[in-house]
């Protein structure tokens, strides 16, 4: 078997958790582009302090810190703190990947 063949294998599809976390950020595109350079897509690893350590408006904020509970089921902060802050592409966005990450959808 190649090489190629191995690394095909080893790479399998994100997690749920992974997929609930994108759903929130792929709503907003500054969001995205603000966070991909602490995601590691083939580790499944995101780096949450250097994320927080950047600065960003309460809107974003608050959809940061629900991506973080989706992700390590540990609140941060409250997240509702900053949730009327979020647009409604990012509220819908969180709501997706609550249901999401608890096997509703």
């Amino acid at each position: 078997m190649t090489a190629a063949l191995n690394i095909q294998k080893v790479q399998r599809a994100p997690s749920i958790e992974m997929k609930a976390v994108l759903e929130i950020l792929n709503a907003d595109s500054f969001l995205m582009e603000s966070v991909m350079p602490f995601i590691d897509f083939q580790n499944e690893n995101i780096y949450w302090d250097q994320i927080f350590k950047n600065s960003f408006g309460s809107g974003h904020r608050g959809a940061l810190l629900f991506a973080y509970a989706i992700w390590t089921d540990e609140v941060r902060s409250n997240p509702f703190d900053a949730a009327f802050s979020m647009g409604p592409k990012l509220q819908i966005a969180v709501l997706k990947a609550m249901a999401l990450r608890w096997g509703l959808q």
